[in-house]
């Protein structure tokens, strides 16, 4: 069953919540499941056919819906920083029916001991559920889960449990009504939902994280919405590095930086760095380089230079393949000249630029020129597209395409980094003919074929 991650910035730990809306803690102790005690039955939602999932703000707020008698309940996760603490999910049941329900948390332990007082729920004496009003009802084991919710044991229920590792807590809700908890992600002591930031807080916060990057505009609603819950989800793994391999948190930097979060890619650059290891030279090279040429950050060139000599020296002892040019400019940038005279005389084989992905489709960046929207899709055609501080060797790019008819019209204006030369813009895609060397400007192409 596929899961939708919980990621949060500022604060450790992490989770996801299934298709049907169990909560799992990264930590791997509990998942946390709800059902609803309906005017016929209980309806659990792991069990039942009628339930679909759908992710609000680029996935920030995940909503699960389960049809029950004269309406819906439904179900919003989200996960959120709390003062210093671990990460906390806030689990919240709404009544959106025309009567009364009652809402069960349901809290599965397996081997724990699991304890439950006014406050919350603990695991083996680790608070791990808080709440703002004490449950109705609370059952600890399996009898007396399966008594409180008034269910027959066996494979009905899927619960199976010898000990004090299952917890149910119910509530009451009525027509229109709410309740949350709070879920630690991490280790410590969860906050009560009424300290913690609601669902409209937490999707204007990662909005404002994800308007720290570049932003882009495309004619299909469908690819912008992928754009926008990759970019949230390559920010939020940024907060479980320790859980990636190098190979991972490498690709992951590249990613921050193609799309212009250059002090997130910084920490993953701080996490390699770290990791001394003589795997995946290439990848890690391809890291540091791709974030010093997107930036033009001389600090950065000094500050990841040790590092870089080690994945050189890596590569050079199992003849991996290097972004040559890309490493030389790095060490040169950092004051090494000699060690890039050095590393020339290695003679270490090119590798080849990574190709693909999204980036590759809005602009190509070589030696001497740079392509707007190489990838131009033919269903683009007659629609809005728009990059606004996209990242490039020379500086960050923006332009915009419009249509006049058959005709594009394209608007660019590229921010070069201090001390770079003049590059030639061109758009093949659009129009083979057109180029220019002005770093800003406005143009009619010639009419798409």
């Amino acid at each position: 069953m596929s899961a939708r991650p919980l990621d949060v910035l500022g604060a450790p730990g992490w989770g996801e919540v299934d298709a049907r809306g169990l909560v799992r803690p990264g930590t791997g102790e509990l998942t946390l499941d709800w059902w609803v005690g309906a005017s016929d039955r209980w309806h659990r939602a792991s069990q039942e056919a009628a339930v679909r999932q759908s992710e609000v703000g680029a996935g920030a707020v995940v909503e699960t819906r389960m049809k029950v008698p004269d309406g819906d309940a439904v179900q919003r996760v989200w996960a959120v920083a709390a003062g210093g603490g671990p990460a906390v999910a806030v689990v919240e049941v709404g009544n959106e029916a025309a009567t009364a329900f009652a809402v069960a948390m349901v809290v599965n332990a397996p081997g724990a001991v699991l304890t439950v007082d006014q406050t919350g729920v603990a695991v083996g004496g680790q608070p791990v559920l808080a709440w703002d009003r004490p449950p109705a009802g609370v059952a600890v084991g399996q009898d007396a889960v399966e008594s409180l919710l008034e269910v027959e044991g066996g494979g009905a229920t899927g619960l199976d449990h010898k000990g004090r590792d299952l917890a149910a807590l119910v509530w009451p809700l009525p027509h229109s009504a709410r309740l949350a908890v709070g879920a630690s992600l991490g280790r410590g002591m969860p906050s009560p939902p009424s300290d913690l930031p609601d669902a409209d807080a937490v999707l204007r916060g990662w909005q404002a994280h994800l308007d720290r990057g570049a932003r882009i505009e495309v004619p299909d609603e469908g690819l912008a919405r992928r754009i926008e819950r990759n970019r949230r989800r390559w920010l939020g793994r940024t907060g479980r590095m320790e859980t990636a391999d190098v190979a991972e948190i490498c690709e992951l930097s590249v990613r921050l930086d193609h799309h212009g979060f250059h002090d997130d890619a910084v920490l993953v650059l701080d996490e390699i760095s770290a990791r001394w290891t003589t795997e995946v030279p290439t990848e890690r090279l391809r890291a540091f380089t791709v974030h010093h040429d997107l930036t033009g950050d001389e600090q950065a060139a000094v500050r990841f230079v040790e590092a870089v000599a080690e994945a050189v020296e890596a590569a050079a002892k199992i003849g991996a393949d290097v972004p040559v040019e890309p490493v030389e400019r790095l060490l040169v940038a950092a004051g090494q000249d000699r060690a890039a005279e050095d590393f020339r005389r290695l003679d270490l084989s090119p590798a080849e630029p990574p190709s693909g992905g999204l980036r590759a489709e809005l602009v190509a960046d070589h030696e001497d020129e740079l392509l707007v929207a190489p990838g131009f899709r033919s269903a683009w055609q007659g629609g809005p597209l728009a990059v606004y501080g996209l990242p490039t060797r020379f500086g960050p790019l923006s332009y915009a395409v419009r249509w006049h008819g058959a005709r594009p019209a394209l608007l660019w204006e590229l921010d070069y980094h201090p001390g770079r030369k003049p590059v030639t813009l061109r758009a093949p895609a659009l129009d083979e003919g057109w180029s220019s060397d002005q770093p800003a400007g406005e143009t009619l192409l010639a009419a798409s074929r």
